[in-house]
């Protein structure tokens, strides 16, 4: 259901127990992590035999793993050289024992500041071990040259990353300021943190993980604060049988639509029904009803005052609806008028305890802080990092530069669950772990998507399942539909509409692979 994000600090933890704990010493797990590696370029680059590479170690464990993988080349047939980032004499530890094994097979090893790369020409495969997951702070200009030198090669040779492409940060992803762009990337006994962020998917290309041997009961003992959901978590999504009725799925409320806004509450109930409610009505302003509903018999409206905007009354009309609905979105095209905050304030007086607050609902949350406190602790929003960006001050590009930290910031302040959307979707209930999503699809990235992902989720809501494990649900789903989408919208193309409509597709799919 969850696969551990362990942080650099995390996983040098692990190493540490593991080899002081239950046996296994360092140079043992990196012979692991060596022939791991060697297998991760067999299967994706082909017959290695006969071939070229220049393996980059650098100074650290990492340089390690690079020596390990360059005899396990030599062994194999390829042609190997190997540039060295530090003096033979100055490596210690289990990395010059690694270095001390190539050398007694007259590996070529030549110290790196002294070659000139331009002596490179065509080389198969080039092996970055240059920097590890524990790397921090800008790059020295160095090594800017020499990932430059890599990229380079990288227009003609396979490039395979060990661990961590180098020059990314291991817990946030981001280049510093750039980095090797990687075929593949090997990453041993667990994904780090920064990979499965947005700022890395451009430089790792294929992500790769494989087991090096540490103890399972070290994970267990030790958990990671972030995990990345995995397609078990689709277990956990009620499933249909033979005698239900419309009521045992759920009944959705949006609550949404204002002049020139229409379509977003209509989308959020698209992705409700096709998520599987039994039931979805639209309740907005009295004279926007025929708008919203216009052509869709499969939704109900709920006429809420007299005219076309929100006010207190809407919400005072509402309240003896309430009680008939098992989960409401609150915010799709709601508006920004001090009607529609009039509404939300007297919502929120008492809301009903399965509320997802999206939209122009977050802004007026992001405003004051005293209509936040209002918010129930059951309930959560969904912010995309410019509405994120609205509670502290701050720019969207600050949100996406540390997504994970601004999500446990939020909920430290304010004490509710969040989803913040996304490429690699961030969802938290302020305890660890923290849950983040797999995905980073291009065809999910438009208008439209959020309001359909608002109604998966109630609709997940509405069949009982508790809040933060409907959003983890949701959120997977969602993503699913872009993987679908982009088989048949390469370069996308696709509607938002699309998206709810792929939604018992995506399901499907799945349903025939693992039930």
């Amino acid at each position: 259901m969850y696969a551990p994000l362990p942080t650099p600090e995390e996983m040098a933890h692990w190493d540490k127990v593991c080899m002081d704990t239950y046996g296994p010493s360092g140079a043992i797990l990196m012979e692991n992590a060596s022939r791991e590696a060697y297998h991760v370029l067999s299967k994706n680059f082909g017959s290695l035999k006969g071939r070229s590479a220049v393996v980059f170690a650098g100074s650290g464990n990492n340089g390690g793993d690079a020596f390990a993988l360059a005899r396990q080349l030599w062994n194999h047939g390829v042609k190997v050289m190997i540039l060295h980032t530090k003096d033979r004499d100055k490596y210690s530890g289990d990395s010059a024992y690694h270095m001390d094994l190539a050398l007694r097979l007259d590996i070529p090893c030549l110290y790196l500041p002294d070659y000139h790369l331009d002596f490179l020409r065509k080389i198969d495969i080039v092996v970055d071990g240059l920097l590890g997951t524990g790397f921090q702070g800008p790059l020295r200009q160095e090594f800017q040259t020499w990932i430059k030198a890599i990229n380079k090669l990288g227009k003609n040779s396979f490039v395979l990353s060990l661990d961590i492409p180098s020059g990314v940060n291991g817990t946030t992803g981001i280049p510093s300021p750039i980095a090797v762009n990687a075929h593949v990337t090997v990453t041993f006994e667990a994904a780090k943190l920064g990979l499965f962020l947005p700022p890395a998917k451009e430089f790792i290309g294929k992500l790769e993980i494989k087991k090096i041997g540490i103890p399972k009961i070290i994970r267990q003992q030790h958990p990671a604060k972030h995990v990345a959901l995995t397609e078990d978590i689709l277990h956990y999504l009620p499933k249909p049988h033979a005698t239900m009725h419309k009521g045992e799925a759920g009944h959705v409320l949006i609550l949404g639509g204002s002049p020139a806004l229409t379509g977003a509450p209509m989308l959020s109930a698209l992705g409700a029904i096709r998520s599987g409610a039994g039931l979805v009505t639209i309740g907005s302003p009295k004279q926007l009803v025929h708008e919203i509903k216009h052509d869709w018999p499969d939704i109900m409206g709920l006429p809420l005052g007299t005219g076309d905007d929100w006010d207190a009354s809407c919400a005072r009309e509402l309240e003896d609806h309430l009680s008939r609905f098992d989960a409401v979105v609150l915010g799709p095209g709601l508006g920004r008028t001090p009607g529609a905050l009039a509404f939300l304030t007297r919502y929120l007086d008492n809301p009903h305890p399965n509320t997802l607050l999206d939209a122009d609902a977050l802004y007026f949350l992001a405003q004051d802080k005293q209509v936040m406190a209002k918010v129930p602790k059951t309930s959560i929003v969904t912010p995309h990092p410019g509405e994120m960006a609205r509670f502290f001050n701050v720019t969207s590009r600050d949100i996406n530069a540390d997504r994970a930290a601004y999500v446990r910031k939020f909920t430290q302040e304010f004490k509710v669950n969040i989803l913040l959307k996304g490429a690699a979707t961030i969802i938290s209930d302020g305890e660890d772990p923290v849950y983040i999503s797999p995905f980073a699809t291009p065809n999910l990235a438009l208008g439209g998507s959020g309001d359909v992902l608002s109604g998966i989720i109630a609709a997940i809501m509405a069949r009982g399942v508790p809040t933060l494990m409907a959003a983890q649900i949701g959120v997977y789903w969602h993503g699913l539909c872009g993987r679908v989408l982009a088989r048949e919208y390469p370069l996308r193309g696709n509607m938002p509409q699309e998206i709810a409509h792929t939604l018992p597709l995506a399901i499907k799919e799945w349903n025939d692979a693992h039930c």
